[in-house]
């Protein structure tokens, strides 16, 4: 059976979840952002690392039907996101398998994870921890420049006045998708478990260095330290951290990718 007919049968055999995921996504279509990336992804890793065998690869079919068995069996159990959790991993297996004619790796199974709509619920959990150690962060960075800041829970107190950090100022959104970039760069380096493993730590680590930075940044327009700051420099300062963020995740997968070619050739 050709494998990307075995992904059209797998999305008819998880219709259900798949019509949550559309209803889920369609009020904000921000959310389908990583799988339609991750299908992206796919297509021009297909192009640039063409497969050795022109042939197409049969797909194992014994997870697939595992996957299957277990989505049919817990239907009634599992809430719908790990219903179209069981979903998504399976259809983007097979298209992984289809693709590039190889079993994922490691990686590839946290990238899946993210593609789904996963952000309210990772503002719910942690939004609100990550305000906190940003606003501790960066008041003791701002003390550091010889600014007189205290901090009041997630306030920055400065000459009586409070700046607030708000949900967007607790760097979820950077650290999800510092998080997908590194296991895009993982997937394609086929880094093993363990490197996969230091890569998302350092992910994590300079998605909350970036934050900080940012708000560190644009607390110097927020306070009013910088009256004729335009008004576009707010996004500005953002993007620039998350891209700060971004090339030195990149440059450290390199430098991971490149021990485990000298290990090798030892």
């Amino acid at each position: 059976m050709h494998p990307f007919l075995v992904s059209t049968l797998v999305v008819a055999a998880t219709w259900d979840a798949w019509r949550w995921y559309v209803e889920r996504v369609w009020a904000e279509p921000e959310e389908a952002a990583a799988l339609a990336l991750t299908i992206v992804f796919l297509a021009v890793l297909a192009v640039v690392r063409p497969p050795a065998s022109r042939a197409p690869q049969p797909i194992p079919l014994a997870p697939v039907a595992i996957l299957l068995v277990g989505y049919a069996a817990s239907y009634a159990v599992l809430p719908p996101i790990m219903r179209a959790a069981v979903a998504v991993a399976t259809t983007l297996f097979c298209i992984h398998v289809a693709a590039l004619r190889e079993r994922p790796p490691i990686a590839f199974w946290g990238q899946v994870a993210l593609a789904l709509p996963v952000l309210p619920s990772l503002q719910f959990t942690l939004g609100y921890p990550m305000r906190v150690v940003s606003a501790a962060l960066t008041t003791a960075l701002l003390q550091a420049h010889g600014v007189m800041v205290a901090r009041q829970g997630t306030f920055l107190v400065w000459h009586g006045e409070m700046v607030q950090f708000d949900a967007p100022c607790s760097g979820v959104n950077m650290l999800w998708a510092g998080l997908l970039l590194a296991l895009m760069g993982c997937v394609l380096l086929r880094l093993p478990a363990l490197k996969v493993m230091l890569a998302v730590g350092l992910s994590v680590t300079l998605a909350i260095a970036g934050n900080v930075l940012r708000a560190a940044s644009l607390f110097y327009v927020e306070a009013g330290l910088l009256p004729d700051a335009p008004g576009w420099w707010h996004d500005g300062i953002g993007i620039m951290a998350f891209t700060l963020s971004a090339a030195v995740t990149l440059w450290l997968l390199g430098r991971l990718r490149g021990r485990e070619a000298v290990a090798c050739t030892a």
